[in-house]
């Protein structure tokens, strides 16, 4: 990929199953300079990047020791790779417990707390619809009610067993989808290698998750919120960030409209079929982790639900409602340029 098609997909940057766009801001580098590297992994675009403080050796260094420790749980965690612990936990579903490494048990936990939390809205068991939604043909068209009604029957997170680092499903033809919880869980990882690299001023991005930690030459990093119903670059706004994590959800990523209707690949796994009541919703935490899966969350349950699940959670969140409407925790708004 050159350097122009890497940038431009960095302003498109996308959640995998998690969708959102993020752009940042065109700024001068600061004094001490900085390291940007990008590469592709867990099917979407990375960029880490380092203000090395005029050490651009030891920042390269640290970077690849990230992008190390992306590819592990990437090998840990993903549900596409046959090989990895987590896709032996969905090929056994239905009978026995699988026997885990610690780190994957204790996401899954993690995850299981999370759909607890949210009465399902959140569901780690999402997978288990199949690939009914087939986002990438051309010939798409929405799967029938039976369908979908079958491919429901097997998500119910209440259906993970988990016992120390044992894990199992209890119904056959459920599966674990770990892409709401895992990509943040990976910059978080990534941005603590950095850290005890002895670089305190990073950027992380994968799959539209970001962490910042410091500052970019002495200042804020500055960052831009597509709007969901521009152009591709058109802001809606900016926030200015240090030491937090920004996830954004959205329906504009992968999407088919079809007699009017805008069918998009964020799922209620409550009814089987894509979530309506936002266009976007943008949440800002202390980890990506976090913020990942309750942006994921507050997008399912809605302006009203949402606002309050992070008011209980003190996150700070911009949800825009189908209509277009800005819902705003005060947190967010302080933050928040307009375009």
């Amino acid at each position: 990929m050159n350097r122009r098609a890497a940038l431009k997909s960095l302003a498109a940057l996308g959640l995998v199953s998690i969708p959102l766009t993020i752009q940042l801001r065109s700024r001068e580098r600061g004094p001490d300079g900085s390291l940007r590297v990008q590469r592709g992994l867990m099917g979407t675009l990375w960029t880490i990047e380092v203000v090395h403080h005029g050490e651009p050796r030891r920042a390269a260094q640290a970077i690849e020791a990230a992008y190390a420790e992306l590819t592990r749980i990437d090998l840990l965690m993903s549900d596409y790779k046959p090989q990895s612990p987590l896709s032996a936990i969905n090929r056994n579903a239905g009978g026995d417990f699988v026997e885990v490494p610690a780190e994957l048990a204790a996401i899954i936990r993690r995850g299981i707390a999370v759909s607890e939390a949210t009465e399902g809205a959140f569901d780690i068991t999402w997978r288990g619809m199949g690939k009914i939604w087939n986002w990438a043909s051309d010939d798409f068209h929405p799967p029938s009610p039976e369908t979908v009604a079958a491919a429901r029957s097997r998500i119910n997170f209440r259906n993970i067993q988990v016992s120390g680092n044992r894990v199992r499903l209890t119904i056959s033809g459920m599966s674990i989808g770990l892409g709401a919880i895992a990509k943040g869980y990976a910059v978080d990882r990534a941005t603590a290698v950095l850290r005890d690299a002895g670089f305190p001023n990073t950027m992380v991005v994968g799959g539209g998750d970001m962490r910042l930690s410091g500052t970019h030459g002495g200042d804020d990093w500055r960052l831009g919120i597509q709007h969901p119903r521009g152009e591709r670059g058109q802001l809606l706004g900016r926030v200015r960030l240090r030491d937090a994590a920004l996830v954004t959800s959205g329906d504009y990523e992968r999407f088919k409209i079809v007699n009017g209707v805008r069918y998009h690949h964020i799922i209620d796994p409550r009814t089987g079929y894509p979530s309506m009541p936002c266009q976007a919703v943008s949440v800002i935490a202390s980890t990506a982790e976090d913020a990942n899966v309750w942006a994921m969350s507050m997008f399912v349950l809605g302006p009203e639900k949402g606002l309050a699940l992070a008011r209980s959670r003190n996150l700070d969140a911009l949800l825009i409602d189908a209509a277009g409407r800005r819902h705003f925790t005060p947190g967010f708004q302080q933050r928040f340029e307009e375009a």
